[in-house]
């Protein structure tokens, strides 16, 4: 009031014509308002604050309540069972090993035979070695190993590093319950019977087939010429010593001109010998006329030696003691059929030569054509006997320590289905510094040719091949992080009134193929495993044996 009262005079002519008193009211109600607005607000404000703790508040005391709960009850979630309105003559259960308190076989001593004490075979590293005892086997009738079934164990064991199971173990032996068949078939549990079956091990690697090159030869021309004829083409099969092409050589000409002159020569200086010889020792003409005829004879018949060298050089062999020993005439016409004896059209001319296969075998490569100047090295044909090949394979060189000479190899080509077989021939001893592998060659049989040069396929060591091995589905194989187990039903599962279970037994396991897994040692023809399912037997068998284990009370 005092603020409207001391306010500033407003002239005459801007006021209103209404009265003075009347406009004065309005600022007293203005006032009365706001003095309550801001009681209004703080309420508002002490209000809000209440109601934004209300969900933290509500969270915590849900967590408390839950750790109440858990301490209280070790920490497990209520069963369905205890859920469910309790019925008056339901029996008390077992939540341990999830049959009834009264049938539980883990929890009631005597309800069937106790369990056999097992102990650890150091032989096969399993526990309870039904190989040395088989007893222990849960069979309807007694079963006997055979010795067949040790060597084989003895082998496996011998030819690579298996996976072992811990021998202070207390799992192997275990019981694994269910409450019925009903019970075992709708957790999804099945069974099948331990079975024999054939079985390979083998290291397994990519390999490529490559000429013997013990049995391949580059075909060269034996002098320096011109092709004069080609004989055969790719894919030919050629026997040693047969004509591949004809060459026309003026080293050849050069060389048998020479021959007969050395010859002439030779035959000449030997009549001289024989002439002044007598006249010498008579002391008819000088003793140094003697010497200088014997030295120019020397001469000459190195000359002639020399020169059969050459010939002999170039593939044409020579027999000299022969050629001395024929007539002039004979002996030129014996030299110029030198290396034109397979030759069928030979015509009249000294310089041809023979190119001619040095071993038996198919032409696998042809690099020349009529006319073509050739020298002496480069190739003109390639041969290789390709009724046996080489396979290359590349090993890992962690388990190239596994591959020894005149092993079994078999090799199947890509794009074929018919299986090779050959021998482990040659393992090097280098380590290749990028794929780090070891390579193994293989000697292979390819009487029918379908094996090709630089072809590539899957190829195979064989380690082991055993005709009738114990098998299991692969599924029925379980690691508990200690042993790996398989599960064994009770000989004696489908008696009336008698507990359902399985046993765990631990195994050595070997190879695994076509969905089956060898057991070394560790079950035996006869019993039945879980298959599908198992997965299922090893985790109650882990919850079983988890902290204090059963808690039914007992």
């Amino acid at each position: 009031m005092s603020e409207v009262l001391t306010s500033p005079k407003i002239p005459a002519e801007s006021l209103p014509s209404k009265p003075s008193v009347k406009s004065q009211t309005v600022p007293k109600e203005n006032h009365a308002q706001t003095g309550k607005r801001p009681q209004q607000s703080r309420l508002w404000r002490v209000a809000a604050s209440v109601m934004s703790w209300i969900p933290s508040v509500v969270v915590v005391a849900g967590l408390g309540g839950l750790a109440w709960y858990g301490h209280h009850n070790d920490w497990k979630l209520p069963s369905l069972a205890a859920t469910a309105s309790p019925e008056a003559n339901a029996p008390a259960w077992c939540d341990s090993h999830g049959v009834p308190e009264e049938e539980c076989i883990n929890c009631v001593p005597g309800l069937i035979e106790d369990p056999p004490k097992l102990t650890f075979c150091d032989v096969h590293g399993i526990h309870g070695c039904v190989l040395h005892d088989p007893s222990l086997a849960e069979t309807k009738s007694p079963v006997e190993v055979v010795a067949s079934d040790l060597e084989r164990a003895e082998r496996a064991l011998a030819v690579r590093p298996r996976r072992e199971n811990l021998s202070l173990s207390q799992l192997p032996g275990s019981r694994i319950q269910f409450a019925s068949v009903d019970a075992m078939q709708s957790a999804g549990v099945d069974v099948e019977p331990v079975q024999r079956q054939p079985v390979v091990e083998s290291v397994a690697t990519a390999g490529e087939i490559r000429y013997d090159a013990t049995k391949t030869a580059q075909v060269s021309p034996p002098a320096d010429g011109i092709v004069k004829q080609v004989l055969v083409n790719v894919g030919d099969w050629v026997q040693a010593g047969q004509v591949l092409a004809i060459v026309d050589s003026e080293k050849v000409g050069r060389l048998k001109s020479e021959l007969l002159s050395a010859l002439s020569d030779e035959r000449l200086k030997q009549d001289t010998v024989r002439r002044i010889e007598p006249l010498a020792n008579r002391n008819v003409i000088p003793g140094k006329r003697l010497l200088e005829s014997q030295t120019e004879l020397q001469q000459a018949t190195s000359l002639v030696e020399k020169t059969v060298r050459s010939l002999d050089n170039l593939g044409l062999s020579v027999d000299l003691e022969q050629l001395r020993s024929m007539q002039s005439n004979e002996a030129r016409a014996a030299v110029r059929k030198l290396g034109t004896e397979k030759i069928e059209e030979r015509g009249g001319s000294d310089n041809l030569i023979a190119v001619v296969a040095p071993l038996t075998g198919r032409v696998v490569d042809r690099e020349t054509v009529v006319g073509e100047v050739v020298d002496r090295g480069s190739q003109m044909f390639r041969l290789s006997d390709t009724r046996t090949v080489w396979l290359d394979l590349r090993v890992p060189a962690e388990e190239a320590s596994l591959a020894e000479i005149g092993q079994e190899v078999r090799y199947l080509p890509d794009g074929q289905t018919a299986e090779h077989r050959g021998k482990v021939i040659w393992i090097s001893s280098d380590v290749d510094r990028e794929t780090r592998t070891v390579r193994v060659r293989a000697e292979l049989a390819n009487s029918d040719g379908e094996l090709r040069n630089e072809s590539f396929g899957t190829g195979e060591i064989i380690l082991r091949d055993e005709s009738d091995a114990i098998v299991v589905p692969e599924s029925s194989v379980q690691w508990d992080g200690e042993n790996t187990l398989v599960f064994v039903r009770d000989a004696r599962f489908f008696e009336k009134d008698r507990p359902k279970f399985f046993v765990a037994r631990s195994v050595r396991v070997g190879v695994t193929q076509d969905g089956f897994t060898e057991i070394i040692a560790g079950v035996l023809p006869g019993e039945v495993v879980a298959s599908s399912g198992s997965d299922v037997l090893r985790a109650q068998l882990l919850k079983n044996n988890l902290g204090a284990g059963c808690t039914c009370g007992h």
